[in-house]
């Protein structure tokens, strides 16, 4: 946006110039001033912090995307592009954040849609993507409501193999990332609960497995008080589309002892 500006005032500058050097002219310092105080009053409006154009620029670009967003409509490309020529790079991640947010807020999903789509470009580090995914997960909790609450129950059907002094549960996506959809460490193991929240990354979790009625693979590894040996369950569960939540019961012949290292 300087660049166009500053080339535009070069232009427009050189018949001033071409008065100001040439011999026959008079008021030379009148007109110098003159340019001077006109050229500081455009930068002042157009390209400084104080920028008003600029500022009623953006303000009009806002008032238009609102406008699609109370109609629930995809934002137009045009729009997103001035998003993207207009803003810095962090102010166009902070204003997709909170205008995604705000279609979420206002239950327009079409509108949230197209801003998070959009914004992935801007999201590059570990930390950033972290954003983008707590965005979609967002849409998606709001768009499918029933399994913003799904959850997974482990429960002893008979009696441990031991003494269990503590372990871990992990349920994957069978054939899929080796990322867990939801990993907990324990100490107690008659009731294991895992639910949404126990997923490392936002939006792969157990509500994402329900909705796809994935496979998923459920692994437990407990170590004993008594002499330290380690056991662990292994085994495949279909889930169910039409269902947010499950239980799956361990039985005494399910555990397998974990070899130990000689």
């Amino acid at each position: 946006m300087i660049l166009p500006f500053l080339l535009l005032t070069f232009i427009a500058g050189l018949p001033i110039f071409a008065y100001v050097i040439a011999q026959k002219t008079n008021n030379k310092g009148l007109v110098i001033g003159s340019y001077i105080s006109i050229l500081s009053l455009c930068l002042i409006i157009y390209i400084s912090k104080f920028a008003i154009l600029g500022s009623f620029q953006k303000q009009i670009l806002i008032n238009n995307i609102f406008d699609e967003i109370y109609l629930d409509l995809k934002i137009s490309e045009d729009h997103l592009n001035k998003i993207n020529n207009i803003l810095t790079s962090d102010n166009s991640k902070t204003w997709l954040v909170s205008l995604a947010t705000k279609s979420i807020e206002l239950d327009k999903l079409n509108s949230a849609e197209s801003l998070i789509v959009f914004s992935e470009r801007f999201f590059n580090s570990n930390n950033e993507k972290l954003i983008f995914y707590k965005l979609y997960t967002n849409l998606r909790d709001a768009k499918f409501p029933q399994y913003k609450n799904s959850f997974f129950i482990i429960e002893m059907e008979s009696k441990l193999p031991c003494s269990v002094r503590e372990g871990n549960a992990s349920l994957y996506i069978n054939n899929g990332p080796d990322i867990p959809i939801a990993k907990k460490e324990f100490t107690n193991i008659q009731k294991i609960k895992l639910t949404n929240l126990n997923s490392i990354i936002p939006g792969f979790d157990l509500a994402s497995a329900y909705l796809n009625q994935e496979t998923i693979e459920l692994n437990i590894e407990i170590s004993c008080i008594e002499d330290n040996n380690l056991f662990y369950v292994k085994n495949l569960i279909v889930l169910n589309k039409n269902q947010n939540s499950n239980t799956y019961k361990i039985s005494s012949n399910e555990w397998l002892k974990t070899p130990q290292e000689l």
